[in-house]
Parts: C-alpha cells; structure tokens; sequence
C-alpha cells in the first residue's frame, strides 16, 4: 500500500510539473470560428484556439466542444443540464477538412500576442488537455466552446486584453441572440422558447454576447492588447480558410404559427359550434388539458429539478399549467364538479396576466403561442361561462 501511494503522488506530482514544449519564434496563436450548420446544433456556429509551430511540426486544434455520446447516463445528465463536455486537441487539418465537407465557412484570427504570452496560452490549453482538467460543465449560454474563447484569453493575459464593444450597435437580449442563428429552424426556436425562462429576457451584457461565435469573432476583430503603454489590435492577420454561407441564408420551413393558428380556428369553430347546439366535445376538454398539463408538468421539472440555469422563472407556465394533468379527469366527466367551472375561470385570468406579462416584455414568448392564446381564451370563457353548465345531451 505505501508503495502504492507513492507512486499516486509521483503521477500527481509529474503531472502538475508536466513540461510542454518551447515555442518558437514564428509560433500563432488563433481564434478558429466556424459558420453555422444544417442541423440545428450546429445553427450557432463553432469556436476553437489554434496553435501552429512549423519548426515545431506543430499545427493543433483545441475544441472545447466535443462530447461522448457513449458516457453511461450522457443523456440523463444533459437533461439535468450536467453534462460533461469535452475539450479535444488534434490536427488542425483534421478540423479544416471536416468543417468544409459539411460546408460551412472557416475564418481565422491570428492574434498579436508577444512569445511569452503564446507560450502561456500554449501552456494553459495543454494543462487543460491532460486527462484530469480536459472536461468541463457544459452550459449552452454561460460555458461552452465560444465563452471558452473568452475565458481562457482573460484567465492567462489578464488586464493586457480589453474586449471593446463599439461593434454592438444594438441591446439584445440572449434570447434574441438565439432568435438570430435559429431562423432556419423555427420548431426547435419554439422548443427552446418554451423551456426557458425570463432570465434570457435581459439585456445581454457585452461579455454575454461571446456564447456566440460569430460575436467572439466579432469581440476580437475590435479587442486590443497593450505594449509598451499602448492599445494595439489584438488580431493582427485575419485568414479566411473557406467561404461559404448557404447555412446563413434564410429557408422556408413550416410554420408553427401557421399551423397552430389553423389548429386554434378548428378549436374556435368546434367551441361555436358547442355554444350553438348546447352540447360540451369533452373529449376536446380532456385533450386541451392533458397537452397543457403535460407541457407544464415539463417547465416544472426543468424550473425545479434540473441544473439548467436558464430554466428557471419560465412563465410558460402561465398556460401551460401543469396542474391541468389532475383537473383533465375531472373535466371529462359529464357532469364535472362544480369547483372546475372556478378553476378554468381561474386558468383565463392566467391568460390575462399572460398577455400583460408579454405585453411588458418582461418574459418574451414564441409567437406561434398567439393563437394558441386566443384558442385558450375563447374555450376558457365558453367553459365558465357556458359549457360547465350544461347538465345534459353532453357529447363524448
């Protein structure tokens, strides 16, 4: 056992004196971003250092963004927003040839740093690769490949790199920051509006920008560093590696306003047609319900039992109430209690405050939820007003 633990502490102690290699004179440090993807993941674009030494024989991608998908329980833990990303150091002409065959448009800042600070970067992004450091809790807004970008300039450069922000001409908040890159995918935009929460209503701070690539390129191309007492550009050479942009023109795609309004004038048709005929579709009731209740029961677990720090305070829930999965069974029945007919009087004020709390812009929701809205409200006020009443000749 003693001589166990000593060789632990001899590993320990080599691997926290780990030696890297001297860079030369002619070595670059780079910021890689990469342009945006026909998936939806890779809609935001990719951010990644370089180090290249030719005398060296060294040309190295860092990618802060990589995960293993075969990691027992990956996707438990990206639910509860625990997953583990990873950062990756191979050939940069690995990377190149991936990002082109996928199409996507390739830039390159070289940045103007002095020897002693590449090899600082160097020595910073090596210690990060070795087994112990190399992962790293993922968040999607507040720790990943680009704020990485950010991260690791400010923890080894320190006062000598400022980030300017003249290049931001507008306030936008993190979730218009999303709404920008997820045009082409308004399904998963709706998703994603959904299970957030209001956090991502506020206005971004210019160091926020930066969980976007293309904003970290950006927050580059305006930084400075200082020498010898003055501010000089903190890139000094800017390589464009591959030009493409198909992924960043716009596609039509279905709508889910569309769809949904079309869903909504069905329902408003059925609820008139209920009111001229005195009868109740309960089976409409049940399922309005269980779909609402379902989805609240979701912005709860995401709110209340998950890491997800941008799922907290998620006003959805002011229609997507989850206590409508217990009422749906209650509901349904021909004749319903008569403590329902005040708790969907209660649900329509939900509506109201739902409508100012928009109005206000204190949450902004996905527009495709408007005539979801108006559908709801029409069969709320039908319901309170009208439909619990009817006693008989009710339809199933």
């Amino acid at each position: 056992m003693k001589h166990l633990l000593f060789f632990i502490n001899l590993v320990l102690a080599v691997d926290n004196f780990a030696q890297f290699p001297k860079l030369s004179e002619t070595a670059e440090v780079s910021i890689i971003t990469v342009g945006p993807g026909a998936n939806f993941y890779d809609c935001f674009g990719h951010s990644a250092f370089r180090i290249s030494d030719q005398p060296l024989g060294l040309d190295r991608v860092y990618n802060y963004g990589t995960y293993d998908f075969s990691e027992p329980g990956f996707y438990t833990k990206f639910s509860m927003g625990i997953a583990r990303y990873k950062l990756s150091a191979y050939n940069f002409n690995h990377f190149y040839d991936n990002y082109v065959r996928e199409n996507r448009w390739i830039t390159g800042q070289v940045l103007n740093l002095t020897l002693e600070e590449k090899q600082a970067v160097f020595d910073a992004l090596e210690t990060n690769h070795l087994p112990r450091n190399q992962f790293y809790l993922y968040d999607p807004f507040f720790d990943n490949c680009a704020t990485k970008m950010r991260d690791i300039a400010k923890e080894v450069l320190g006062r000598a790199i400022t980030f300017n922000n003249t290049h931001l001409k507008s306030r936008s908040s993190i979730r218009d920051l999303v709404n920008e890159n997820s045009f082409n995918h308004p399904w998963w935009k709706l998703g994603i509006d959904l299970c957030l929460g209001n956090i991502v209503d506020r206005v971004a701070t210019p160091e926020q920008y930066m969980f976007l690539p293309d904003y970290v390129m950006a927050a580059y191309a305006h930084a400075t560093v200082m020498r010898n007492g003055s501010a000089v550009p903190a890139v000094k050479n800017t390589v464009r590696f591959h030009q493409a942009d198909d992924y960043e023109q716009k596609k039509e795609k279905s709508s889910p306003t569309l769809i949904f309004a079309v869903i909504a004038a069905v329902i408003i048709f059925l609820t008139i047609r209920d009111f001229i005929k005195k009868k109740r579709t309960r089976l409409l009731d049940l399922g309005l319900m269980l779909f609402t209740g379902l989805l609240g029961a979701l912005i709860v677990f995401l709110w209340f039992f998950t890491y997800h720090a941008s799922a907290v305070n998620n006003l959805n829930i002011l229609w997507a109430f989850a206590p409508n999965l217990f009422i749906a069974f209650f509901i349904f029945r021909r004749n319903p209690p008569g403590w329902v007919r005040a708790y969907v009087r209660f649900l329509f004020i939900l509506l109201i405050i739902m409508a100012s709390v928009w109005g206000s812009a204190f949450q902004i929701y996905n527009q495709a939820l408007l005539p979801v809205m108006l559908m709801l409200a029409f069969r709320y006020g039908f319901l309170s007003y009208w439909g619990l009443v009817i006693k008989r000749n009710a339809k199933n």
